[in-house]
Protein backbone atom coordinates (compact mmCIF):
# COMPACT_ATOMS: atom_id res chain seq x y z
CA UNK A 1 0.00 0.00 0.00
CA UNK A 2 2.78 2.43 0.93
CA UNK A 3 4.62 1.54 -2.29
CA UNK A 4 1.47 2.29 -4.30
CA UNK A 5 1.09 5.75 -2.75
CA UNK A 6 4.76 6.49 -3.36
CA UNK A 7 4.33 5.53 -7.01
CA UNK A 8 1.38 7.90 -7.35
CA UNK A 9 3.42 10.76 -5.87
CA UNK A 10 6.24 10.18 -8.34
CA UNK A 11 4.04 9.80 -11.41
CA UNK A 12 1.53 12.62 -10.89
CA UNK A 13 2.51 16.23 -10.03
CA UNK A 14 -1.17 16.87 -9.38
CA UNK A 15 -1.15 14.41 -6.50
CA UNK A 16 0.79 16.86 -4.34
CA UNK A 17 -2.13 19.24 -4.21
CA UNK A 18 -4.44 16.52 -2.88
CA UNK A 19 -2.23 14.64 -0.46
CA UNK A 20 0.41 17.05 0.84
CA UNK A 21 -0.61 19.79 3.33
CA UNK A 22 -0.25 23.40 2.06
CA UNK A 23 3.24 24.80 2.57
CA UNK A 24 3.83 27.11 5.54
CA UNK A 25 3.69 30.68 4.27
CA UNK A 26 6.24 32.97 5.81
CA UNK A 27 5.66 36.71 5.69
CA UNK A 28 8.32 38.49 3.67
CA UNK A 29 8.61 42.24 4.29
CA UNK A 30 7.78 44.33 1.25
CA UNK A 31 9.69 47.37 2.45
CA UNK A 32 13.36 47.59 3.28
CA UNK A 33 13.21 51.18 4.57
CA UNK A 34 10.63 53.51 6.07
CA UNK A 35 10.24 57.29 5.72
CA UNK A 36 7.82 59.07 8.06
CA UNK A 37 6.37 62.32 6.70
CA UNK A 38 5.08 64.64 9.43
CA UNK A 39 2.22 67.05 8.71
CA UNK A 40 -0.75 68.84 10.21
CA UNK A 41 -3.89 69.30 8.11
CA UNK A 42 -4.00 73.08 8.51
CA UNK A 43 -5.14 73.79 4.98
CA UNK A 44 -4.81 71.23 2.20
CA UNK A 45 -1.33 72.04 0.98
CA UNK A 46 0.76 70.12 3.51
CA UNK A 47 -0.92 66.77 2.91
CA UNK A 48 -1.02 67.36 -0.86
CA UNK A 49 2.73 68.00 -0.89
CA UNK A 50 3.42 64.98 1.32
CA UNK A 51 1.35 62.77 -0.99
CA UNK A 52 3.20 64.12 -4.05
CA UNK A 53 6.57 63.33 -2.46
CA UNK A 54 5.38 59.92 -1.24
CA UNK A 55 4.05 59.01 -4.69
CA UNK A 56 7.36 59.85 -6.33
CA UNK A 57 9.36 57.95 -3.70
CA UNK A 58 7.24 54.86 -4.35
CA UNK A 59 7.70 55.27 -8.11
CA UNK A 60 11.47 55.52 -7.74
CA UNK A 61 11.89 52.83 -5.08
CA UNK A 62 8.89 50.60 -4.24
CA UNK A 63 10.83 49.02 -1.36
CA UNK A 64 10.62 52.25 0.69
CA UNK A 65 7.53 52.61 2.89
CA UNK A 66 6.08 56.14 3.23
CA UNK A 67 4.14 56.87 6.42
CA UNK A 68 2.23 60.19 6.25
CA UNK A 69 0.89 61.20 9.65
CA UNK A 70 -0.94 64.24 11.04
CA UNK A 71 1.00 64.15 14.28
CA UNK A 72 -1.26 66.61 16.13
CA UNK A 73 -4.75 65.30 15.46
CA UNK A 74 -3.71 61.64 15.43
CA UNK A 75 -1.76 61.65 18.69
CA UNK A 76 -2.31 64.80 20.76
CA UNK A 77 -5.30 64.69 23.09
CA UNK A 78 -5.00 68.16 24.60
CA UNK A 79 -6.75 71.20 23.12
CA UNK A 80 -5.77 73.26 21.11
CA UNK A 81 -3.22 70.84 19.61
CA UNK A 82 -5.86 68.18 18.95
CA UNK A 83 -7.98 70.68 16.97
CA UNK A 84 -5.41 72.49 14.84
CA UNK A 85 -7.23 72.08 11.48
CA UNK A 86 -10.53 73.43 12.84
CA UNK A 87 -8.82 76.31 14.64
CA UNK A 88 -6.86 77.18 11.52
CA UNK A 89 -9.99 77.40 9.41
CA UNK A 90 -11.70 79.52 12.06
CA UNK A 91 -8.81 81.97 12.33
CA UNK A 92 -8.31 82.48 8.60
CA UNK A 93 -12.01 83.30 8.13
CA UNK A 94 -12.69 85.28 11.32
CA UNK A 95 -12.59 89.09 10.92
CA UNK A 96 -11.26 88.78 7.37
CA UNK A 97 -8.11 86.97 8.53
CA UNK A 98 -7.11 89.50 11.21
CA UNK A 99 -7.03 86.76 13.88
CA UNK A 100 -4.73 84.68 11.72
CA UNK A 101 -2.43 87.63 11.06
CA UNK A 102 -2.03 88.27 14.81
CA UNK A 103 -1.41 84.59 15.52
CA UNK A 104 1.00 84.14 12.62
CA UNK A 105 3.08 87.26 13.15
CA UNK A 106 3.17 86.79 16.93
CA UNK A 107 4.28 83.19 16.52
CA UNK A 108 6.99 84.22 14.07
CA UNK A 109 8.84 86.32 16.66
CA UNK A 110 11.65 84.79 18.74
CA UNK A 111 9.57 84.94 21.97
CA UNK A 112 6.61 83.47 20.08
CA UNK A 113 8.71 80.55 18.85
CA UNK A 114 10.02 79.84 22.35
CA UNK A 115 6.52 80.01 23.84
CA UNK A 116 5.12 77.61 21.23
CA UNK A 117 8.02 75.21 21.78
CA UNK A 118 7.41 75.29 25.53
CA UNK A 119 3.69 74.55 25.17
CA UNK A 120 4.21 71.78 22.62
CA UNK A 121 6.89 70.09 24.71
CA UNK A 122 4.78 70.37 27.87
CA UNK A 123 1.57 68.91 26.44
CA UNK A 124 2.67 66.80 23.45
CA UNK A 125 6.06 65.28 24.33
CA UNK A 126 4.93 61.70 25.00
CA UNK A 127 2.44 61.75 22.12
CA UNK A 128 5.10 62.93 19.67
CA UNK A 129 7.49 60.29 20.98
CA UNK A 130 4.90 57.56 20.41
CA UNK A 131 4.42 58.72 16.83
CA UNK A 132 8.11 59.02 16.01
CA UNK A 133 8.94 55.58 17.38
CA UNK A 134 5.94 53.75 15.93
CA UNK A 135 6.85 50.81 13.67
CA UNK A 136 5.77 50.56 10.07
CA UNK A 137 3.20 47.90 9.17
CA UNK A 138 5.52 46.81 6.36
CA UNK A 139 2.63 45.16 4.58
CA UNK A 140 0.95 45.50 1.22
CA UNK A 141 -2.67 46.71 1.83
CA UNK A 142 -3.88 44.02 -0.60
CA UNK A 143 -2.84 41.40 1.97
CA UNK A 144 -5.07 42.73 4.75
CA UNK A 145 -7.62 39.97 4.12
CA UNK A 146 -6.42 36.57 5.22
CA UNK A 147 -3.59 37.76 7.46
CA UNK A 148 -3.95 34.56 9.48
CA UNK A 149 -2.07 32.79 6.67
CA UNK A 150 1.06 34.77 7.38
CA UNK A 151 3.59 34.88 10.16
CA UNK A 152 3.91 38.66 10.66
CA UNK A 153 6.69 40.08 12.85
CA UNK A 154 5.40 41.37 16.18
CA UNK A 155 7.90 44.20 16.38
CA UNK A 156 8.54 46.43 13.36
CA UNK A 157 11.14 49.17 13.40
CA UNK A 158 10.69 52.95 13.56
CA UNK A 159 11.42 55.13 10.56
CA UNK A 160 14.82 55.23 8.90
CA UNK A 161 14.22 58.87 7.93
CA UNK A 162 11.89 61.71 8.94
CA UNK A 163 10.60 64.45 6.66
CA UNK A 164 8.71 67.45 8.04
CA UNK A 165 6.18 69.02 5.66
CA UNK A 166 4.79 71.51 8.18
CA UNK A 167 6.27 74.47 10.11
CA UNK A 168 5.26 73.02 13.50
CA UNK A 169 6.78 69.54 13.14
CA UNK A 170 10.48 70.33 13.49
CA UNK A 171 11.56 71.46 16.93
CA UNK A 172 10.06 68.85 19.26
CA UNK A 173 10.63 65.84 16.94
CA UNK A 174 14.31 66.80 16.61
CA UNK A 175 14.62 67.10 20.39
CA UNK A 176 13.00 63.69 20.96
CA UNK A 177 15.09 61.92 18.32
CA UNK A 178 18.23 63.41 19.84
CA UNK A 179 17.31 62.23 23.32
CA UNK A 180 16.47 58.77 21.98
CA UNK A 181 19.88 58.62 20.24
CA UNK A 182 18.14 57.95 16.93
CA UNK A 183 20.85 59.01 14.51
CA UNK A 184 18.71 59.05 11.37
CA UNK A 185 18.25 61.78 8.73
CA UNK A 186 15.69 64.51 9.41
CA UNK A 187 14.75 66.79 6.50
CA UNK A 188 12.28 69.63 6.06
CA UNK A 189 10.37 70.36 2.84
CA UNK A 190 8.99 73.90 3.04
CA UNK A 191 5.62 74.31 1.31
CA UNK A 192 5.41 78.09 1.54
CA UNK A 193 6.64 80.04 -1.46
CA UNK A 194 7.45 83.75 -1.16
CA UNK A 195 7.43 84.14 2.63
CA UNK A 196 7.59 81.68 5.51
CA UNK A 197 7.64 81.52 9.29
CA UNK A 198 10.95 81.04 11.09
CA UNK A 199 9.51 77.85 12.58
CA UNK A 200 10.09 76.11 9.24
CA UNK A 201 13.84 76.37 9.61
CA UNK A 202 15.75 74.45 12.30
CA UNK A 203 19.53 74.25 12.03
CA UNK A 204 19.48 70.70 13.47
CA UNK A 205 17.84 69.41 10.26
CA UNK A 206 20.16 67.45 7.99
CA UNK A 207 18.66 69.21 5.01
CA UNK A 208 16.05 71.85 4.16
CA UNK A 209 14.30 72.02 0.78
CA UNK A 210 12.78 75.36 -0.24
CA UNK A 211 10.93 76.41 -3.41
CA UNK A 212 12.51 79.83 -3.99
CA UNK A 213 15.71 81.80 -3.59
CA UNK A 214 13.89 84.23 -1.28
CA UNK A 215 13.21 81.42 1.17
CA UNK A 216 16.71 79.98 0.82
CA UNK A 217 18.06 83.29 2.08
CA UNK A 218 15.57 83.37 4.96
CA UNK A 219 16.31 79.75 5.90
CA UNK A 220 20.05 80.43 6.03
CA UNK A 221 19.56 83.60 8.10
CA UNK A 222 17.24 81.86 10.55
CA UNK A 223 19.40 78.76 11.00
CA UNK A 224 22.55 80.85 11.34
CA UNK A 225 20.95 83.06 14.00
CA UNK A 226 19.67 80.23 16.18
CA UNK A 227 22.79 78.09 15.80
CA UNK A 228 24.98 80.96 16.98
CA UNK A 229 22.62 81.68 19.88
CA UNK A 230 22.46 78.07 21.07
CA UNK A 231 26.17 77.35 20.62
CA UNK A 232 27.08 80.47 22.59
CA UNK A 233 24.72 79.45 25.40
CA UNK A 234 25.98 75.85 25.53
CA UNK A 235 29.72 76.17 24.83
CA UNK A 236 30.52 79.87 24.81
CA UNK A 237 31.80 79.50 21.24
CA UNK A 238 29.67 80.49 18.23
CA UNK A 239 29.24 77.88 15.48
CA UNK A 240 28.69 78.66 11.82
CA UNK A 241 25.76 77.15 9.94
CA UNK A 242 26.52 75.08 6.84
CA UNK A 243 24.57 76.97 4.16
CA UNK A 244 24.75 74.07 1.69
CA UNK A 245 22.17 72.27 3.86
CA UNK A 246 19.49 74.50 2.28
CA UNK A 247 18.59 73.54 -1.29
CA UNK A 248 16.26 75.24 -3.78
CA UNK A 249 14.40 72.44 -5.57
CA UNK A 250 10.82 73.68 -5.90
CA UNK A 251 7.36 73.19 -4.45
CA UNK A 252 6.18 69.57 -4.67
CA UNK A 253 3.00 69.42 -6.75
CA UNK A 254 1.36 66.39 -8.29
CA UNK A 255 2.10 65.39 -11.85
CA UNK A 256 -0.06 66.37 -14.79
CA UNK A 257 0.10 70.17 -14.80
CA UNK A 258 2.71 70.43 -17.55
CA UNK A 259 0.74 70.81 -20.83
CA UNK A 260 0.69 67.70 -23.02
CA UNK A 261 -1.50 69.07 -25.84
CA UNK A 262 -2.77 72.35 -27.25
CA UNK A 263 -4.96 74.74 -25.29
CA UNK A 264 -7.72 74.32 -27.90
CA UNK A 265 -7.78 70.58 -27.24
CA UNK A 266 -8.08 71.14 -23.49
CA UNK A 267 -10.99 73.53 -24.11
CA UNK A 268 -12.75 71.05 -26.38
CA UNK A 269 -12.38 68.32 -23.75
CA UNK A 270 -14.32 70.55 -21.32
CA UNK A 271 -16.95 71.53 -23.94
CA UNK A 272 -15.62 75.09 -24.07
CA UNK A 273 -15.42 77.13 -27.27
CA UNK A 274 -11.84 76.61 -28.60
CA UNK A 275 -12.01 79.90 -30.53
CA UNK A 276 -12.54 81.98 -27.37
CA UNK A 277 -10.14 82.76 -24.54
CA UNK A 278 -11.06 81.17 -21.22
CA UNK A 279 -10.74 82.80 -17.82
CA UNK A 280 -10.58 80.41 -14.87
CA UNK A 281 -11.77 81.62 -11.44
CA UNK A 282 -10.79 79.41 -8.52
CA UNK A 283 -11.95 79.57 -4.91
CA UNK A 284 -10.12 77.96 -2.01
CA UNK A 285 -10.33 74.16 -2.05
CA UNK A 286 -11.53 74.29 1.56
CA UNK A 287 -14.30 76.77 0.79
CA UNK A 288 -12.47 79.96 1.71
CA UNK A 289 -12.26 83.08 -0.43
CA UNK A 290 -14.81 85.65 -1.72
CA UNK A 291 -15.47 83.84 -4.96
CA UNK A 292 -19.11 84.81 -5.58
CA UNK A 293 -18.61 88.57 -5.97
CA UNK A 294 -15.42 88.03 -7.98
CA UNK A 295 -17.10 85.54 -10.32
CA UNK A 296 -20.17 87.74 -10.83
CA UNK A 297 -18.02 90.74 -11.74
CA UNK A 298 -15.90 88.76 -14.19
CA UNK A 299 -18.90 87.10 -15.82
CA UNK A 300 -20.63 90.47 -16.21
CA UNK A 301 -17.53 91.99 -17.82
CA UNK A 302 -16.13 89.07 -19.81
CA UNK A 303 -18.75 86.51 -20.80
CA UNK A 304 -19.30 88.13 -24.22
CA UNK A 305 -15.55 88.16 -24.89
CA UNK A 306 -14.54 84.80 -23.41
CA UNK A 307 -15.60 81.65 -21.67
CA UNK A 308 -15.67 81.92 -17.88
CA UNK A 309 -15.02 78.80 -15.81
CA UNK A 310 -15.59 78.95 -12.04
CA UNK A 311 -14.35 76.25 -9.65
CA UNK A 312 -15.89 76.70 -6.20
CA UNK A 313 -14.00 73.96 -4.37
CA UNK A 314 -15.98 72.70 -1.39
CA UNK A 315 -18.01 75.93 -1.18
CA UNK A 316 -21.37 74.34 -1.99
CA UNK A 317 -23.33 77.53 -1.27
CA UNK A 318 -21.23 79.50 -3.77
CA UNK A 319 -21.66 76.83 -6.44
CA UNK A 320 -25.43 76.75 -5.94
CA UNK A 321 -25.79 80.55 -6.05
CA UNK A 322 -23.59 81.00 -9.13
CA UNK A 323 -25.19 78.07 -10.99
CA UNK A 324 -28.66 79.51 -10.37
CA UNK A 325 -27.69 83.05 -11.37
CA UNK A 326 -25.89 82.11 -14.61
CA UNK A 327 -27.66 78.92 -15.69
CA UNK A 328 -28.80 80.45 -19.02
CA UNK A 329 -25.37 81.80 -20.01
CA UNK A 330 -23.75 79.34 -22.47
CA UNK A 331 -20.29 80.86 -21.94
CA UNK A 332 -20.21 80.12 -18.20
CA UNK A 333 -19.17 76.83 -16.61
CA UNK A 334 -19.64 76.41 -12.84
CA UNK A 335 -18.32 73.41 -10.92
CA UNK A 336 -17.44 72.41 -7.36
CA UNK A 337 -14.49 70.38 -6.19
CA UNK A 338 -12.70 68.60 -9.02
CA UNK A 339 -9.71 66.25 -9.14
CA UNK A 340 -9.16 67.39 -12.72
CA UNK A 341 -7.44 70.73 -12.02
CA UNK A 342 -4.60 70.19 -14.54
CA UNK A 343 -7.06 70.06 -17.45
CA UNK A 344 -9.02 73.08 -16.23
CA UNK A 345 -5.84 75.12 -15.75
CA UNK A 346 -4.40 74.15 -19.12
CA UNK A 347 -7.68 75.14 -20.79
CA UNK A 348 -7.37 78.67 -19.37
CA UNK A 349 -5.64 81.77 -20.73
CA UNK A 350 -5.84 83.60 -17.40
CA UNK A 351 -6.60 82.55 -13.83
CA UNK A 352 -8.15 84.48 -10.94
CA UNK A 353 -7.21 82.82 -7.65
CA UNK A 354 -6.12 83.09 -4.04
CA UNK A 355 -2.41 83.65 -3.53
CA UNK A 356 -1.80 80.16 -2.15
CA UNK A 357 1.62 78.62 -2.83
CA UNK A 358 0.19 75.49 -4.46
CA UNK A 359 -2.03 77.40 -6.89
CA UNK A 360 0.85 79.68 -7.85
CA UNK A 361 3.25 76.79 -8.42
CA UNK A 362 0.69 74.92 -10.53
CA UNK A 363 -0.13 78.02 -12.58
CA UNK A 364 3.56 78.59 -13.23
CA UNK A 365 3.98 75.06 -14.60
CA UNK A 366 0.95 75.64 -16.86
CA UNK A 367 2.31 79.00 -18.05
CA UNK A 368 -0.84 80.66 -16.75
CA UNK A 369 -0.88 84.39 -15.78
CA UNK A 370 -2.82 85.07 -12.59
CA UNK A 371 -4.80 87.81 -10.89
CA UNK A 372 -4.75 87.25 -7.11
CA UNK A 373 -7.81 88.45 -5.21
CA UNK A 374 -7.07 87.14 -1.71
CA UNK A 375 -4.20 86.05 0.52
CA UNK A 376 -3.68 84.94 4.11
CA UNK A 377 -2.45 88.02 6.00
CA UNK A 378 1.15 87.62 7.06
CA UNK A 379 1.69 84.16 5.62
CA UNK A 380 0.96 84.70 1.91
CA UNK A 381 1.90 88.34 1.39
CA UNK A 382 5.31 87.24 0.13
CA UNK A 383 3.64 85.11 -2.54
CA UNK A 384 1.97 88.20 -3.98
CA UNK A 385 5.26 90.11 -4.03
CA UNK A 386 7.08 87.21 -5.69
CA UNK A 387 4.59 86.84 -8.54
CA UNK A 388 4.35 90.59 -9.15
CA UNK A 389 8.15 90.93 -9.21
CA UNK A 390 8.39 88.11 -11.76
CA UNK A 391 5.88 89.96 -13.94
CA UNK A 392 3.19 87.35 -14.58
CA UNK A 393 0.56 88.29 -12.03
CA UNK A 394 -1.04 91.09 -10.04
CA UNK A 395 -2.99 91.44 -6.81
CA UNK A 396 -6.38 93.17 -7.10
CA UNK A 397 -8.99 93.00 -4.34
CA UNK A 398 -11.97 94.85 -5.82
CA UNK A 399 -14.14 92.47 -7.92
CA UNK A 400 -15.05 95.10 -10.52
CA UNK A 401 -11.39 96.04 -10.94
CA UNK A 402 -10.52 92.35 -11.36
CA UNK A 403 -13.01 92.12 -14.23
CA UNK A 404 -11.64 95.25 -15.89
CA UNK A 405 -8.01 94.09 -15.55
CA UNK A 406 -8.82 90.62 -16.87
CA UNK A 407 -10.54 92.17 -19.91
CA UNK A 408 -7.51 94.39 -20.51
CA UNK A 409 -5.12 91.43 -20.40
CA UNK A 410 -7.25 89.23 -22.66
CA UNK A 411 -7.60 91.98 -25.27
CA UNK A 412 -3.82 92.51 -25.48
CA UNK A 413 -2.68 89.14 -26.83
CA UNK A 414 0.97 90.16 -27.18
CA UNK A 415 1.35 91.21 -23.55
CA UNK A 416 -0.61 88.18 -22.39
CA UNK A 417 1.82 85.90 -24.24
CA UNK A 418 4.72 87.69 -22.53
CA UNK A 419 3.15 86.99 -19.15
CA UNK A 420 2.65 83.33 -20.07
CA UNK A 421 6.34 83.00 -20.92
CA UNK A 422 7.35 84.65 -17.64
CA UNK A 423 5.08 82.26 -15.76
CA UNK A 424 6.66 79.22 -17.46
CA UNK A 425 10.15 80.46 -16.66
CA UNK A 426 9.73 79.75 -12.94
CA UNK A 427 7.78 76.51 -13.32
CA UNK A 428 9.19 73.34 -11.76
CA UNK A 429 6.96 70.51 -13.02
CA UNK A 430 9.14 67.70 -11.61
CA UNK A 431 9.94 69.27 -8.23
CA UNK A 432 8.25 66.42 -6.33
CA UNK A 433 10.33 63.85 -8.20
CA UNK A 434 13.53 65.83 -7.66
CA UNK A 435 12.78 66.11 -3.94
CA UNK A 436 12.06 62.37 -3.77
CA UNK A 437 15.38 61.62 -5.49
CA UNK A 438 17.23 63.83 -3.04
CA UNK A 439 15.59 62.17 -0.03
CA UNK A 440 16.35 58.70 -1.36
CA UNK A 441 19.98 59.68 -1.94
CA UNK A 442 20.22 60.78 1.68
CA UNK A 443 18.52 57.59 2.85
CA UNK A 444 21.01 55.48 0.91
CA UNK A 445 24.00 57.48 2.17
CA UNK A 446 23.05 56.92 5.80
CA UNK A 447 23.24 53.13 5.58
Amino acid sequence: MHAFLLLLLLLSPLTNSFILPPPLQTFTPLFSKKIQLLISDTGGGHRASAISISTQIKNLDPTVECDIVDIYTTYCKVWPFSSYPELYKLMVTLFDGVMWKLFYEGGDTDPGLLFNQFLTETFCYNEFKTCLLRPGLNLDPSLKDGLEKYSIPKNGKPADMYVSVHPLTQSLPLKILGEEKRNVPFWTVCTDLGSASQSWFDYRCDGIVVPSEVLREKAVRTCRKFMMRDSLMMTGTPKQYETSNVEVIGLPIREGFEPSKSKSEYKSDLNLDPSKPNILIVGGGDGMGGIVSTANACISTLSDLSSVTVICGSNIAAKTELSTTHKTNPNVLITGYTPNMPNYMNSADLMVTKAGPGSIAEASVCGLPIIMYSFLPGQEEGNVALVEEEGWGKFVKDPLEIGRLAKLWLEDEEKLEEKKEKAKKGGRPVAARDIAKRLLEELENCE
